[in-house]
């Protein structure tokens, strides 16, 4: 991508030091991204859980072939400016590989520690300039979805109970259909089945049709899209009963640019949008084809623009941040097209009396059971608000596959 337009800024002292590329916090998530797959392979043979092994190496298999293809059909270049293969993010993959497995298999004392050096994985990427947080999120997603695919709890395949029968005394060894099928949740679930809870993960191409930054110039930065922009997004659902639902939303969206100062020295510039939605959604229509639903929520928004002086983006020339905070209104209509297929309209507006959110949703849903479900969709969306320092107005429009898992 290149900015368009020279950049008007007032002249800047900036003292640049060396920058060390052995960073010690990058290094530590270089090594996490091995010890956790491994450490899930070593419990599990050390524990003779042969199951698990195969659970795991399918899963782990799974989420590397995914997440190495879509690298080379994105072809998204890392926030460094070096090769062009950031998103999804591989060390994320492989660290929440195999801390998703210990959670699922193990249990939480093995998890908690697990998923705590996997966050820490991917952190390590952003800090260290190998990838955006959606670059982050997408490879944790693709992890996780592999795991709960593939893997299930090892008290599900396995139970020890104690046996009495007269004067004789024992265990009892029970073995499921899934110790020896593999993992339960790739099957279909029951038909009493009534999920509560959801979990769906976004991906797609982003384009960014308008911006219009405040503070950083004196006149609008508007840039050529030159390089992939993608966008990640996840959603936890919680069905509180048959008419009220609440969710919460997480969508960072960045991107890095070249161009020209005035004295036609290089110039780099970053641009980041963070947005976190809380909704409820109260049910109006649930009939066999026709549903809607009407709610509210509340966006709260991070974003920061700045300008660089080199590609380290170590030394800012100027930076303007801010939290922004919108109330909202949802609105969603979806009709059944067949028993599998739906086709789905959403909408939210959001207005804090300095300015206004709006965006925009149509999406054709799959779904493979009452655990498993798949989307195809389209995202409009658009900020305007003229005080604001970072942007003035943002607009951008996405294509996204979803997945869906309910539990």
């Amino acid at each position: 991508m290149r900015l368009s337009h020279k950049l008007a800024i007032g002249p800047l002292l900036v003292s640049l030091c060396a920058l060390s590329h052995a960073d010690t916090w990058v290094e530590i998530g270089d090594y996490t991204q091995v010890i956790l797959p491994l450490g899930g392979l070593g419990l599990s043979l050390a524990k003779g859980d042969t199951t698990g092994t195969l659970q795991l190496t399918k899963s782990f298999a799974t989420s590397f072939t995914i997440t190495q293809s879509i690298k080379w059909v994105v072809d998204k270049r890392r926030p460094n400016f070096t090769t062009n293969n950031s998103f999804p993010s591989g060390h994320t993959t492989a660290a929440f590989s195999g801390a998703s497995f210990l959670h699922t298999r193990y249990g939480s004392a093995w998890g908690i520690p697990a998923y705590t050096l996997a966050a820490y994985t991917g952190w390590s990427r952003v800090h260290g300039d190998k990838h955006y947080w959606d670059d982050v999120l997408a490879g944790a997603s693709i992890a996780t979805l592999s795991n709960l695919f593939f893997v299930n709890p090892i008290t599900e395949d396995i139970s020890l109970s104690p046996l009495v029968d007269g004067d004789a005394k024992g265990i009892q060894l029970s073995l499921s259909n899934s110790f020896f099928e593999g993992g339960s949740r790739s099957k279909r679930p029951a038909d009493h089945f009534k999920p509560k809870f959801k979990f769906d993960f976004m991906l797609g191409p982003t384009r960014l049709k308008s911006n219009d930054i405040g503070n950083l110039a004196q006149q609008s930065i508007l840039f050529e899209q030159d390089d992939t922009l993608t966008t990640a997004a996840a959603r936890w659902s919680w069905q509180a009963n048959d008419k009220h639902r609440f969710s919460y939303y997480t969508q960072p969206y960045e991107a890095r640019a070249q161009g020209l100062a005035v004295d036609n020295s290089d110039i780099y510039a970053q641009y980041q949008v963070w947005d976190n939605k809380l909704n409820w959604q109260y049910k109006l229509l649930a009939g066999e084809r026709w549903s809607s639903e009407l709610g509210l929520g509340l966006l709260i928004q991070y974003a920061q623009a700045a300008l660089y002086a080199d590609a380290s983006f170590e030394h800012d020339l100027a930076k303007e941040e801010e939290w922004l905070v919108y109330p909202l209104a949802n609105a969603n209509i979806a009709f059944q097209v067949s028993p599998p297929l739906k086709l789905e309209l959403a909408g939210e507006y959001g207005n804090n009396s300095e300015g206004e959110v709006a965006m925009a949703d149509l999406s054709l849903n799959y779904a493979f059971n009452r655990r498993w479900d798949i989307a195809v969709g389209y995202n409009y969306y658009q900020r305007d608000q003229d005080n604001a320092k970072t942007f003035r107005k943002i607009e951008f429009d996405s294509l996204y596959l979803r997945f869906g898992y309910a539990f």
